[in-house]
């Protein structure tokens, strides 16, 4: 890869413009082709989403309206005088009388149930006995086979109970798990998944008046039983996607319905289900099995289950996708073959003018200064070759200025190295300035310009951001001593001072700010009795150098500005030096009463670990 960019980078300027007009054409169509996709795609899975959530919308009506018809005919049951005389005078303890029960019974139930497709069986139970069976004996296997005492105690009952007299929906169960037959767990037969609606009968209507079963024992249940058939019918073939499936699940997330029948009474991984009941209907983009799916759902007005068809993205758009692409691809080929041809062209023109000036260049480089440029080409190259030819006009020109200069930059340095002024003229200088005050006995101008050198032999000498601290209280007290003269005993300065620090590393100049801070701002409006001292002392912990003074002293705002603000430039610069030298654990802390003083703390890490104190010269 390394090599072939090399060789890219070095090749001819004509590749690299042939290559540069592709990849640019290459660039765009890309670009315009995958968003134009995009949006295509996004317009094609916005309308198959919309078709197929009218398919299962229009699928969801079309059950609401078979299990509205079915409500209809249970109303119309419920209201039967003859179902209401049969059962309110029957003696269930009189065998013969409760068969009789069943055939008219049976009889009534037909009157109403027999005509619906949609309907598996339907049975009237009771505790001590099922009505409505395919015979009197209730024999096993038959399509309304219910064990006679097997009703009482079930999921069934129960729900019918807690009804009350209203049509309860149950989802899909297992008959031999409901009914605790357990000889047929292990078999295959048709009636082996259903899903009922079921109904406690209090009592019927009749000419407006309502007549109660208030005087039974055991008031009897309407059980209707329905095949998962009754959906699979509805949507099977319904949705002409390739892949895609259909459920029907409550509010549980148990799966009443499903394409895949195995899967049949247990529950739907689906964590928006909630979502979806709440919003009874709609389409949305849902991730399950690890896939994006898009769902495409509506909930039942009479049963509040929620029928859903699953569909994979891919396959909504495969057919357009298909198209897309094979379409771009003849496209650009077009493009891109008469693109190369022109983009050739156009790069032969560029560089044609190019090799006659790299040729032009070559003879300059080998000093044949004479050669020039016919002009020939666009206007910037023609303009380009005369400033070429101007340029080798110049060029003799510029070899002789340049000697010129060469020797005229030599005498510059040799001047600029005779006015260096060497510090020790400095240092003669004020020492003879200093013996001339002692011999006219003016001893505070001796001491003044005998400090005024010694800071100026610290400030050139020392050129380390670390010295002795010795050397740096030296130059503090050189200029403590200067400003003492200025301010003729105004303050009094205390040194305490542990000798065995004198030899650790410090920053240079840490203390000096701090010091000039409190003669600047601490004794600006003292004359007299002014108090300024330097102490320091060490630990296992950290050093500690202290300047205090009886100063103005500050209020909290001035405090808090400064470590920050601009006008404490010294203070500021100490701070982060210290913090750049040794971290943020060490640095400044300043404590000020008004009217009282200051009090500034330096801290510094110990000079050596597991020492009291600095280490000795």
């Amino acid at each position: 890869m390394k090599s072939w960019i090399r060789t890219l980078k070095e090749g001819r300027l004509h590749t690299k413009l042939l290559l540069t007009y592709v990849m640019l054409l290459t660039g765009t169509i890309l670009i315009f082709g995958i968003s134009d996709f995009r949006l295509n795609r996004s317009t094609v899975l916005d309308m198959a989403q919309k078709d197929v959530f009218t398919i299962v919308r229009k699928n969801n009506e079309i059950i609401d309206a078979k299990f509205s018809r079915i409500r209809e005919m249970i109303y119309g049951f419920m209201e039967d005088d003859d179902f209401y005389e049969t059962f309110s005078r029957l003696d269930k303890n009189n065998k013969t009388a409760v068969l009789a029960a069943d055939i008219r019974i049976k009889r009534i139930l037909d009157k109403y149930f027999a005509q619906s497709q949609d309907l598996y069986s339907v049975q009237i139970a009771t505790s001590y006995f099922i009505f409505g069976t395919s015979s009197s004996a209730n024999s096993e296997h038959a399509k309304n086979f219910i064990p006679i005492s097997g009703f009482g105690n079930t999921q069934l009952d129960r729900t019918a109970k807690e009804g009350e007299g209203k049509i309860q929906w149950v989802p899909t169960y297992n008959f031999a798990d409901m009914y605790q037959v357990s000889y047929l767990k292990s078999m295959e037969y048709d009636y082996k998944y259903l899903f009922s609606a079921v109904s406690l009968i209090q009592g019927s209507y009749y000419k407006g008046k309502f007549r109660a079963y208030t005087d039974l024992e055991d008031k009897p249940t309407l059980l209707l039983n329905f095949k998962d058939s009754l959906f699979t019918n509805v949507f099977e073939d319904s949705i002409p996607v390739r892949g895609s499936s259909y459920m029907v699940v409550d509010s549980n997330g148990q799966i009443i319905a499903h394409t895949d029948r195995s899967l049949l009474t247990t529950k739907v991984g689906l964590p928006m289900l909630k979502e979806l009941m709440n919003d009874k209907s709609g389409v949305r983009m849902a991730r399950i099995g690890g896939e994006q799916q898009v769902l495409a759902f509506a909930r039942s007005n009479i049963t509040g289950w929620l029928s859903i068809a699953v569909i994979p993205p891919s396959e909504l758009l495969a057919p357009i996708t298909k198209q897309y692409v094979r379409n771009m691809l003849i496209s650009v080929a077009i493009i891109t073959v008469v693109f190369v041809a022109f983009s050739y062209f156009l790069s032969m023109l560029i560089t044609n003018p190019f090799r006659t000036m790299i040729r032009a260049i070559v003879n300059t480089g080998e000093g044949r200064f004479e050669t020039r440029f016919e002009q020939s080409g666009s206007y910037e190259f023609r303009i380009l070759m005369k400033k070429f030819n101007d340029m080798n006009e110049n060029i003799v020109k510029l070899i002789q200025e340049n000697y010129e200069t060469q020797i005229r930059e030599k005498e510059a340095q040799i001047k600029a190295l005779n006015l260096q002024l060497d510090p020790h003229f400095m240092y003669n200088t004020l020492n003879m300035v200093s013996l001339m005050a002692l011999e006219k006995e003016e001893y505070e101008i001796s001491d003044i310009v005998v400090s005024l050198s010694k800071m100026l032999k610290y400030m050139v000498k020392q050129e380390s951001n670390l010295v002795r601290f010795r050397d740096d209280l030296t130059y503090l007290e050189s200029y403590v001593t200067i400003m003492s003269n200025r301010f003729e005993g105004a303050f009094e300065v205390i040194y305490d001072i542990d000798e065995q620090m004198l030899g650790d590393e410090v920053p240079k100049f840490f203390l000096q700010p701090l010091v000039e801070n409190a003669f600047v701002h601490g004794f600006k409006k003292l004359s007299r009795g002014g108090k300024l001292r330097i102490s320091c002392r060490c630990s296992k912990e950290a050093r500690i150098y202290l300047i205090e003074d009886n100063g103005e002293g500050m209020d909290m705002a001035k405090l808090a500005s400064m470590l920050e603000g601009s006008k404490h430039v010294g203070i500021t610069n100490v701070n982060r030096r210290i913090h750049i030298l040794y971290g943020e654990p060490y640095g400044l802390q300043i404590a000020s009463v008004p009217g009282q003083g200051t009090t500034v703390t330096v801290t510094l890490p110990p000079a050596q670990e597991g020492l009291t104190c600095g280490k000795q010269d």
